[in-house]
């Protein structure tokens, strides 16, 4: 389905989706939400129990869905108080509005930070990053998924020719920086996987996809998506 394409200033684009509501569920492939979902839900296992976690970017909330069943406590946020009430009041978990960038949270607040398909459309990526990491616990997990800049020609591409209408803001990371702004951030025990290897919009992609998506752990530098996991080393 086409969202409308739109001529949006900054503060526009920081709740494009929050104008863009249910039609970007429509226009989401189920194939993408499930993948992301099972990468987050291996990483977190059984480890999720007793933890309390906060999802940072929630949406329309298709991931929160999957785990608040895997934490003892979620807490759901958005730079749209209408995106994050909503999942929130849908869910029956507590919901904040936030700005990823400058988060209103106190420092070592959370066991697990999730964060899937949101730090792209922030204005910068680095410092949602280091926000995460801040409210993030001693010996607790950061999970991340965004695009691979390897991509995003390709996706200019097709924006321009029409074929990709979206006005969102959008600025992409290879997977070796997010490790590397993770690195300097101190965390440790980063591990990188794969969503999926090419545009589930390609026809018979959903029937191709999991052939290779099972190799995410090797063949992530080439995939569209990518899941980044970390450890936030405790004080010396």
């Amino acid at each position: 389905m086409k969202i409308q394409q739109n001529k949006s200033n900054n503060k526009d684009r920081d709740y494009y989706f929050e104008e863009i509501g249910d039609n970007f569920d429509k226009w989401m492939s189920d194939y993408d939400v499930y993948r992301r979902a099972l990468l987050i839900c291996k990483i977190l296992g059984d480890q999720g129990q007793n933890k309390s976690c906060l999802e940072i970017g929630c949406g329309t909330g298709k991931i929160s869905e999957v785990i608040r069943h895997r934490v003892d406590s979620l807490t759901v946020s958005d730079i749209s108080e209408t995106l994050a009430q909503g999942v929130g009041s849908r869910l029956n978990i507590k919901w904040i509005q936030q700005d990823a960038c400058n988060l209103s949270i106190a420092d070592n607040s959370f066991d697990v930070v999730i964060s899937s398909e949101c730090i792209e459309h922030v204005p910068d990526p680095e410092k949602a990053l280091a926000e995460m990491v801040r409210v993030l616990k001693s010996n607790g997990v950061l999970i991340v998924t965004t695009p691979n800049k390897l991509w995003y020609p390709i996706l200019w591409i097709a924006m321009k020719a029409g074929i990709r209408n979206f006005a969102g803001r959008e600025i992409w990371l290879f997977p070796w920086k997010a490790a590397k702004i993770l690195k300097m951030r101190g965390l440790t025990n980063i591990c990188l996987d794969g969503c999926h290897l090419f545009p589930w919009q390609i026809p018979l992609a959903k029937k191709l996809l999991p052939l290779f998506d099972k190799f995410g752990k090797v063949l992530y530098p080439l995939m569209i998506n990518f899941c980044i996991t970390a450890v936030k080393a405790p004080r010396e």
